[in-house]
Formats: structure tokens, C-alpha cells, sequence
């Protein structure tokens, strides 16, 4: 739990007032939700921004082929609420022609700033030269970033890992940088490490040193301690998360309540409150009865953790059939914790 108030630090106030813009979009504060594949569509996204604390929220990844092909599923994954802006659309794939126009298609769509995942190291992904295998041909991965930005009018960034192997993605971020990319936002492991061992924030800072454009660090952030560390580390300008907000949606409102003092209400009862407001969004949404339920067991299970006595709720998940007996479920749960 974070204290209700306190000294503050000039340090630890510092680094959550230095907002900034991506071309003409402004972040404020500083913090950004990572994209994740199968997890950060609409209903999530507009969920951490009601939170709070979150100055960007970005999509999960979208196939470029499949968005080109028009693919019912991936164009209805293009959809947000205005309530989540600034947001951010993610796209990958390994043919250039397409991925320019994949970006034409998603900035048609109203979004604030078009991404490009250079970062997946998932192998059926790297396979066809998209996310991380971009990587792998600099030459190549240059003219993906120069047609887009030849053919949108948004900012255009680009997420990328510190490189293939031991590779220096270094050189590759300064000719984004004079094509026109916006931002950069850099996962401190190469593709080869993935999510093993610890994310590199030493080559994170070397990228800002070097880069005259903003800069997200991202990698091995899990507590709010974390972010202000990053800051003060690596100077960049702004700290991504994803894991960590899989079990803490309230992570970046609690790194705004850890470097200013704000307060924050009881744990059980805002991770309720959260599990209930997502279940709404879904419960709502256009999507058939199974897609829901798989939502509502792997949203609420994670949001469950770390919490007094949550494995109860995961455990009532089990044989659940509709999305208002969770809603019951958690209505339960929160008059035996106050009881």
C-alpha cells in the first residue's frame, strides 16, 4: 500500500512533470501501457485510462497482411473510445508495401499516432521477417519506417528491442530519427534474451543520450519504485509498461501517488471496483458469449492477485456461464471481506 502522504523528494516529483509531445500529441504524465497481444484492446485501454495515471495506451499488436486483406476480426481490433485518447495504434508485419498500408488504414481510422512493432520476439512472428526480425536487416526495416512516414500525416513510432543478438539497434534509431519517426520506444533485451534475464536500462540510457527525440523506456518495471528509477537512470522521457499492469491496473496511478502524495483507497476495494467496471465494458460489447467468458476468467484472475483471500474469487470462476454471475461473485466476495 501506498502511504497517504508524505515528504516528497524534488527528484521524485520531478521526472512525473516532464509531460512532452509526439509530434503534435501531447503525453501527460509521462507513463504509457504497452502493447500486448490479446490483452490491450479497447475495453482494457479504456479501463487503465479511467484508472488514471496513464498519459498513452497503446493497441495490441495488428497484422499489417491481415488488416490489408480486410479481415473482419483485425479491422474490428481498430476500434477505441475517444475517452482513451491519446492512443496509439500498433502494426507489424515483414512486407514493406503492405505495412505503409496497413498505416493508411489505421490513420483513416482517427487514431492519434501509428506504431510499429520492431519488438515481438515471438518466432511465428520473427518468421516472416515482422517485429523483432525487422532487426535482423536494417536496410530493410529503414524503408518500412520511411514509406510510412511518406504516406501518413500522425506521428509514426516505432517500438524495438536493444537489438537480434548483441547486435546495436543504436544506428538504426538515428536514421528513424532522420526519416521523421517521432518516438522510440525501447525494451532493454535483445530478441534472442526475449524476457529473460534483466531488461539492459544502462543501453536504454544510451539510446537517450544519443537520440534527440523522446524516448520510453520499457522493461523490468513492476512497482512504482521501479519507474522512478527508470527516470532518474536512463533520463527518458517517458517509462512503458505492460506486464506489470496485468496484476496492478492501478500501477500508474500508483507511480503519480508514489511521486506526489496523492491518495489512494483501499486495496480489495478498488481491484473490485476495477474487475466490475471491466466486466461492464464487456458485458456490453458486440462479442459472442465465450469470447466474454474467457475475457472475465483471465481479467478477473489476474486482477486477483495480490490480494487478501482473491484465490477465492479465482476459484469461483470456474463454472461460471455468464459475465453477471462474476458480477455476483465479486458482490460476494466484497461483503465477506467487510464482514
Amino acid at each position: 500500500m501506498i502511504p497517504r502522504s508524505r515528504v516528497l523528494t524534488g527528484f521524485e516529483m520531478a521526472p512525473l512533470a516532464r509531460s512532452f509531445d509526439i509530434g503534435g500529441v501531447h503525453i501527460d504524465p509521462p507513463l504509457a501501457l504497452a502493447p500486448m497481444a490479446e490483452v490491450t484492446d479497447t475495453y482494457y485501454r479504456s479501463l487503465i485510462k479511467e484508472l488514471g495515471g496513464v498519459g498513452l495506451v497503446v493497441s495490441e499488436f495488428i497484422s499489417a497482411e491481415a488488416l490489408t486483406r480486410k479481415n473482419d476480426r483485425s479491422h474490428k481490433m481498430l476500434a477505441f473510445d475517444e475517452k482513451e485518447r491519446p492512443v496509439a495504434i500498433q502494426i507489424y508485419g515483414g512486407d514493406p508495401n503492405r505495412m505503409d498500408d496497413a498505416a493508411a488504414i489505421v490513420e483513416a481510422e482517427g487514431v492519434d499516432i501509428v506504431d510499429i512493432n520492431m519488438g515481438c520476439p515471438v518466432k511465428k512472428i520473427v518468421a516472416t521477417g515482422a517485429g523483432s526480425g525487422m532487426l535482423r536487416d536494417f536496410d530493410k526495416a529503414a524503408r518500412v519506417v520511411e514509406k510510412i512516414r511518406n504516406r501518413v500525416k500522425i506521428p509514426v513510432t516505432v517500438k524495438v528491442r536493444k537489438g537480434w543478438e548483441s547486435d546495436d539497434v543504436l544506428p538504426l534509431l538515428k536514421r528513424f530519427e532522420q526519416i521523421g519517426v517521432a518516438a522510440i520506444a525501447i525494451h532493454g533485451r535483445t530478441r534472442s534474451e526475449a524476457y529473460t534475464g534483466a531488461s539492459d536500462w544502462n543501453y536504454i540510457a544510451h539510446v537517450k543520450e544519443n537520440l534527440s527525440i523522446p524516448v520510453w523506456g520499457n522493461g523490468d518495471v513492476k512497482t512504482p519504485a521501479d519507474a522512478l528509477r527508470m527516470f532518474e537512470q536512463t533520463n527518458v522521457d517517458g517509462v512503458m509498461i505492460g506486464r506489470a499492469a496485468l496484476h496492478n491496473p492501478f500501477i500508474f496511478r500508483d507511480i503519480v501517488a508514489h511521486a506526489t502524495g496523492l491518495p489512494v483507497l483501499d486495496e480489495i476495494d478498488r481491484r473490485i471496483d476495477a474487475m466490475q467496471r471491466y466486466l461492464s465494458k464487456i458485458d456490453g460489447a458486440p462479442n459472442i458469449d465465450k469470447w466474454k467468458l474467457h475475457k472475465a476468467r483471465t481479467v478477473v484472475g489476474w486482477f486477483s492477485r495480490g490480494i487478501a483471500h482473491g484465490k477465492d474469487i479465482r476459484l469461483g470462476l470456474q463454472d461460471i456461464t455468464t459475465v453477471g454471475e462474476v458480477q455476483r461473485i465479486l458482490d460476494r466476495f466484497r461483503d465477506s471481506v467487510a464482514a
